[in-house]
């Protein structure tokens, strides 16, 4: 299994995996190669795939940004466990009772999902999760990390986004990024669709939702930069601790 030039690295049964460093940063900087990656969901992967995480990538820590449903949550860690990765879920959603139903109603009302992305991450709830993920992302005993969700393109899209941002990378390289999902998204819907224990809620999701054009990205970012000037302003308006930024910096930019 050959790394290709692009971000992009394929796997058998791992979608929608790439290393997200290589991008111009803050102060002259890059966002490190090898070290951050995302990716779609991993409870399908093979032998070689698992092979290729241990030795190639040497992973150390995956974070896992779907429900916590005890079964995948298990199947999860102990496909882990032979790649001597450390496993932590944070449930990466707005904390709302009714969530799907409150989702669908977003939905009626709009066909972008930065939209959506904009309206999750009002809640302080959203907020205090993000923290919680960036504290592991800020500990550089954790690298190399793979953070994930189940497409890969919504949870995993906002993190990727919001970290970049952090790193001061720009809007454009930040776009670029999430559209690199596009070509997997149909292969992608066609798995979680066809698992009997996906849900009705999610099968029955509109088709806007399981496509990444570019659209989509710049509605973010630009809600982001309207409502709170930055993603550090995001953060500090909720809380973050202030030295969280220059560890985060430490730990990815080169």
């Amino acid at each position: 299994m050959e790394k290709q030039a692009s971000h992009i690295i394929p796997f058998e049964g791992i979608a929608n995996f790439r290393d997200i460093g290589g991008y111009s940063a803050r102060g002259g900087l890059t966002v490190a190669r090898q070290r951050l990656y995302r990716s779609g969901g991993l409870l399908h992967m093979t032998e070689q795939d698992k092979a290729y995480l241990k030795n190639e990538i040497g992973l150390k820590t995956v974070i896992d940004l779907r429900s916590p449903e005890e079964p995948k949550k298990l199947q999860e860690i102990r496909l882990l466990e032979g790649i001597g990765a450390k496993y932590f879920n944070v449930q990466f959603k707005w904390p709302v009772a009714d969530y799907y139903k409150k989702e669908m109603e977003l939905y009626a009302s709009t066909n972008n999902m930065g939209v959506v992305y904009l309206h999750r991450i009002r809640h302080e709830g959203f907020a205090k999760r993000l923290f919680t993920i960036l504290e592991i992302m800020a500990e550089t005993q954790n690298y190399p990390l793979l953070f994930h969700c189940g497409a890969g393109k919504d949870r995993t899209g906002v993190l990727a986004a919001m970290t970049l941002k952090l790193l001061g990378v720009s809007d454009e390289d930040i776009t670029s990024d999430y559209v690199l999902t596009s070509p997997s998204m149909e292969d992608v819907k066609q798995r979680i669709c066809s698992d009997p224990e996906t849900s009705d809620e999610v099968r029955n999701l509109p088709d806007f939702t399981w496509r990444a054009p570019p659209q989509f990205m710049e509605t973010f970012l630009k809600g982001l930069k309207e409502e709170y000037g930055s993603a550090a302003g995001y953060l500090k308006k909720y809380g973050a601790d202030r030295t969280l930024f220059k560890r985060l910096e430490k730990a990815l930019l080169v």
